[in-house]
């Protein structure tokens, strides 16, 4: 009797004890065959959308408009913050700054015309004569708070951007797995909310775990200056679980992966020439082929890149370190890879100089072996023009971190404001983003997203424990 009281008791409390667990998920891995579906489900599915391109192309205008701006880099002079100008020498110079974008840059009409330039240039003007003088630094400082409508990351006043780049925080320190019960962690808990942060399906993307497999993590883009420190997240995350449990998440510190390749610009020039670096490697039996630049000099050593992993199974194309350069190198290098050229899925014009890609339609190529192309916040304008063709390429995987956001243009003008010597750059080409579809994201200033999100840092080794994780 004592016995049978015992059992029941045992029962009752291992229910009670039960009810208060989840059960640990089943947790299934896709093979890479699955996934490289899944995600050329989601590349394909990208489709140009129309645009009335005319409305925003104007022709060359005529030199003597264009020759107040031609000073050249021998007519530059140093720039003194602590010198002062008067509010008309301010006008005159906002006067100067407006003339060159009516006659100077390619994104004029697409950002509004006359119309929006000329209200804020008013509302600059008023700000100017609101004081006597102006320290040069002040008056630079004024422009930027004035041009924050102009969403152009090559736009720069004396190398500062008039907007801030929207750079990836992971909360990495619970891994979760997507379910059709949810986001679960391994041990079975599902999430039920996280404060704040109302779209899960935003919020949780996905990753790979330090031992390669496929998972969520928490990440949260946030604007930031765009240097070498390491920079935190405003906030912290709580998530609240269905069984009434919670914890608080903190993001890892960001770290602008590629920063020291452009810290060491100056130095990697040979006479006015960039110095491009290119690696061919191994990591874990898969070729890597690598370059920190898209300059003309280097076309033929680059595109070899292309040629020796072209014929890999499985290889890798990091454009971790590359910030950019001329868009010729890059349509060389897709041509080696796959054997013909790639529209990608934007509308590029300079000037009715030339019009390109898409005055034919972006086309979905067929393509058997894989290629990761790992990404970083340092991936910028040309980098990002490869990142757009590719992905009309079958079985291309983006790895990495969210780009640069470096498209709406170029930076192929360089001026000098007369009175505060106040250094613009700002380009005469113009990239309008025309895509729709899932998995296909730009933003300038935020970039293209990855189709796994990772450090910049740790992608070549994740990208490679993947592959043997799901290989098996």
């Amino acid at each position: 009797m004592k016995r049978s009281i015992f059992v029941s008791l045992s029962s009752i409390l291992l229910a009670l004890a039960l009810a208060g667990c989840a059960a640990a998920p089943k947790i299934s891995q896709p093979t890479l065959d699955e996934l490289m579906a899944e995600v050329n489900a989601q590349h394909q599915s990208i489709q140009q959308k129309p645009i009335d391109r005319w409305r925003f192309i104007k022709g060359t205008p005529d030199e003597d408009i264009l020759e107040p701006y031609r000073i050249g880099e021998e007519g530059f002079k140093a720039f003194d913050q602590d010198a002062v100008i008067t509010a008309d020498q301010a006008a005159q110079d906002v006067e100067y700054l407006f003339g060159a974008f009516a006659a100077l840059y390619g994104p004029y009409d697409y950002l509004g015309g006359a119309d929006v330039f000329n209200a804020h240039k008013a509302e600059i003007l008023a700000q100017c004569a609101q004081r006597e003088s102006w320290t040069a630094q002040e008056f630079q400082d004024l422009l930027l708070d004035g041009l924050t409508f102009l969403p152009d990351a090559h736009f720069n006043i004396n190398g500062h951007r008039t907007n801030l780049f929207q750079v990836p925080f992971f909360f990495r320190e619970t891994a979760f797995y997507k379910t059709d019960a949810g986001y679960q962690t391994a041990e079975g808990k599902t999430v039920e909310s996280v404060d704040n942060h109302p779209e899960l399906e935003e919020l949780f993307k996905r990753s790979i775990s330090p031992e390669g497999e496929i998972v969520y993590y928490p990440i949260l883009l946030e604007p930031r200056e765009w240097n070498d420190q390491p920079q935190t997240c405003s906030e912290t995350l709580t998530v609240r679980y269905t069984d009434g449990s919670s914890e608080t998440l903190t993001a890892e510190p960001f770290h602008l992966y590629g920063w020291e390749n452009s810290a060491g610009y100056a130095s990697n020039l040979r006479g006015d020439e960039r110095i491009v670096l290119t690696e061919l490697r191994e990591t874990e039996g898969i070729p890597v082929f690598e370059f920190d630049a898209c300059q003309t000099s280097y076309t033929e050593e680059i595109v070899a890149g292309a040629a020796a992993i072209k014929d890999a199974p499985i290889a890798m194309l990091d454009l971790r370190t590359n910030g950019g350069g001329n868009s010729t190198v890059v349509d060389r290098w897709v041509a080696e890879y796959c054997g013909q050229t790639l529209p990608g899925n934007m509308t590029q014009y300079s000037f009715n100089v030339f019009y390109g890609p898409n005055n034919s339609p972006s086309k979905w190529v067929e393509h058997e072996n894989i290629l990761v192309v790992l990404t970083g916040k340092y991936s910028a304008s040309s980098a990002e023009s490869l990142v757009d063709k590719i992905q009309d390429l079958e079985n291309v995987l983006l790895i990495g971190e969210n780009t640069g956001g470096y498209f709406l243009t170029s930076a192929s003008n360089k001026l000098q404001l007369p009175n505060s010597l106040v250094s613009i750059v700002m380009g005469d080409g113009l990239t309008i983003p025309a895509y729709e579809g899932e998995g296909y994201y730009f933003k300038e200033f935020e970039g293209f997203y990855p189709d796994l999100w990772v450090p910049a840092a740790e992608a070549e080794e994740l990208a490679a424990k993947l592959i043997q994780h799901l290989s098996r």
